[in-house]
């Protein structure tokens, strides 16, 4: 009896190895305990909280529905549409220190809290900008659209993202780090993830003021609003100082958002959504040289004529 529980708690851990592994393959060495408590390894204890949390106090009560089970395929697939993080990451910075590119090596020349404040300063400020650029790039909004796409957020909808958004957005977080220092990563990867899965979380939580100096629900939700008034707003996934620098922060806890998602008809299909930003991208990218085109034949006219 005993064997057979262990035997059913060892193929338990292997499958939740698997969901957060970016191989196809049962991982061999992962440790459920290691993931769900030693900071570093995995964050575990922050997601099984927050899906805890969500069930016993949720902020809005939802049925079991398509868009649910969407969520749960996006979280099932987590680890494999990051895979390519565990291929640039390395690549980046071997090639950075190949090539021998400039750092400040700040993490030599300073002591460790100084260095951790200047890493906080810039790497929020670069996902503050690479965030920006999502939403008022059209090229990338294709993609960044998916994860604006779902109408039910909740804690997991921090992986509800197309898989070229990883590609994109790990290079610039890592050149940033790179560029303070090569050898030491400040430590904020736990603080960071806890934050970010707050504020996407179903959770009955109001943080009052603290919503000014971090990404709490009621901030984070006005980012998601589908309201209009709340469009280009609250763009830093962590903490809000940018956005108070550059003017894009909002918050109305007397008139929060009525609903999340786009304008625009997004299929609740995990194929589609991955799909469907190609088109997109494509059609941009016809569309513009047909523009191009146009340009180039009119002017050639022109001086034709004046000839």
């Amino acid at each position: 009896m005993w064997q057979f529980i262990h035997l059913l708690a060892r193929q338990m851990e292997l499958a939740v190895g698997w969901v957060f592994s970016p191989s196809w393959l049962p991982p061999k060495d992962f440790e459920f305990f290691r993931w769900l408590v030693v900071p570093g390894y995995g964050y575990g204890f922050v997601l099984i909280a927050f899906a805890i949390w969500e069930f016993i106090r949720p902020q809005d009560r939802r049925p079991w529905n398509r868009a649910s089970l969407l969520s749960g395929t996006y979280l099932l697939l987590a680890g494999k549409l990051s895979v390519y993080v565990l291929v640039i990451t390395p690549l980046v910075r071997n090639t950075w220190v190949y090539l021998g590119l400039p750092s400040l090596h700040l993490d030599r020349k300073l002591p460790l809290p100084l260095y951790m404040l200047a890493s906080l300063l810039v790497v929020t400020f670069t996902a503050y900008w690479a965030h920006r650029g999502m939403h008022r790039i059209p090229l990338l909004w294709h993609i960044h659209k998916v994860h604006h796409s779902p109408q039910n957020l909740n804690w997991s909808s921090i992986y509800h993202r197309h898989f070229l958004e990883y590609l994109l957005q790990e290079p610039l977080h890592l050149i940033s780090v790179l560029a303070l220092g090569t050898d030491l990563v400040a430590p904020f990867g736990i603080i960071f993830m806890t934050i970010d899965v707050l504020g996407h979380a179903n959770v009955r939580l109001n943080l009052g003021r603290l919503s000014y100096i971090i990404s709490t629900p009621q901030a984070h939700r006005v980012h998601h609003s589908i309201e209009p008034r709340h469009y280009d707003s609250n763009f830093g996934n962590t903490f809000m100082l940018w956005d108070h620098v550059f003017g894009t922060f909002r918050y109305d806890p007397d008139c929060p958002p009525i609903g999340y998602g786009v304008d625009e008809d997004i299929p609740a299909s995990f194929v589609k959504q991955q799909i469907l930003p190609l088109v997109w991208i494509a059609q941009g990218a016809y569309a513009g040289l047909s523009r191009f085109g146009s340009n180039y034949r009119g002017r050639a006219e022109n001086v034709g004529s004046v000839e």
